[in-house]
């Protein structure tokens, strides 16, 4: 008789294994530039609507008969890396804020939330524009 030994191959092969290191490694490559486009889009969509939604405030508080009048140029600025900033109309802007609901009553616009986006732009001016022969305001958003 001859002595034989049974080969049990379970697992796969150092080849085999190679092989499919290889073809993840292709697909990475190419699927992460797009999956990092489309994260940065997310960011700027974001940063855009919280613009929209403070410039949405502003307009809004400024037709309510209740709150405190806001001035022409009165502005706020969100910034990439850093708080935002007011330039004129400090009370009026935290009011509108507040009464918008995108600021609790103890926070003020330095709590409002940063710029995220990596590469479209580093701030977001809102400023308030008073039309006085009307009596109308429009927001205007520049992002820079």
């Amino acid at each position: 008789m001859k002595n034989k030994k049974k080969m049990n191959n379970k697992g796969f092969s150092l080849v085999e294994l190679i092989i499919v290191i290889a073809i993840m490694a292709v697909l990475i490559a190419v699927l992460a530039p797009q999956y990092m486009r489309f994260i940065e889009r997310g960011r700027v969509a974001s940063d855009r609507d919280n613009a929209k939604a403070i410039s949405g405030a502003l307009e809004v508080y400024y037709v309510d008969p209740t709150g405190t009048a806001l001035a022409d140029g009165d502005e706020v600025v969100l910034h990439r890396g850093s708080a935002a900033t007011c330039t004129q109309g400090t009370a009026a802007i935290n009011e509108a804020l507040r009464t918008a609901g995108l600021i609790n009553s103890t926070q003020t616009f330095a709590d409002l939330p940063q710029l995220t986006n990596q590469e479209n732009f580093t701030t977001v001016t809102i400023t308030v524009d008073i039309d006085t022969t009307n009596g109308t305001a429009t927001v205007q958003v520049v992002e820079s």
